[in-house]
């Protein structure tokens, strides 16, 4: 019976401290990071190396991903603004500020990494994993995306904390 109560015990500790692990990876992403173009590639070649302005906010608020991102890169157009609150369940929520997309699907995935997808009317146009690197200092993303015209391009891009 001991056993069984330290096995039971043992048992909840365990799921409550993966369960608290888990919510906490995510809060590792907080804040505000900024594009580092010198290490961001796209792989058809044409990552705009020095050009490149963008900003993102991201902040939780229990299972939600709260997103702000201001992209200035184009200096003859108003920055794109592309906001969005969304449950890290997988489920899409509304996303505003993109004629591309409207769509985002957040969740958590293990190993702290996030899932994006953006879509639109059930496309998926851009699909992405976050991670962490260099002790939380970097935020890396990774993914694929669609171009207005129909093409697709895998992109590495990173983002330094400020």
């Amino acid at each position: 019976m001991k056993k069984s109560l330290f096995l039971a015990t043992a048992l909840l500790i365990a799921c409550g401290t993966s369960s608290a692990q888990a919510k906490g990876l995510t809060l590792d992403f907080a804040g505000t990071w900024v594009n580092d173009n010198m290490r961001s590639t796209w792989s058809d070649g044409h990552y705009p190396t020095g050009k490149m302005n963008l900003a993102m906010t991201v902040s939780f608020s229990g299972d939600h991903l709260v997103y702000h991102s201001v992209n200035s890169t184009l200096k003859n157009k108003p920055p794109m603004v592309i906001d969005f609150d969304a449950i890290m369940d997988g489920k899409p929520y509304p996303l505003s500020g993109s004629g591309r997309y409207d769509v985002v699907r957040v969740r958590r995935l293990e190993n702290n990494r996030i899932e994006i997808l953006e879509m639109k009317n059930d496309d998926l146009i851009v699909g992405a994993i976050w991670t962490l690197e260099d002790g939380g200092k970097t935020l890396m993303r990774w993914g694929i995306g669609k171009s207005p015209e129909g093409k697709s391009k895998a992109y590495q891009e990173f983002f330094t904390r400020q």
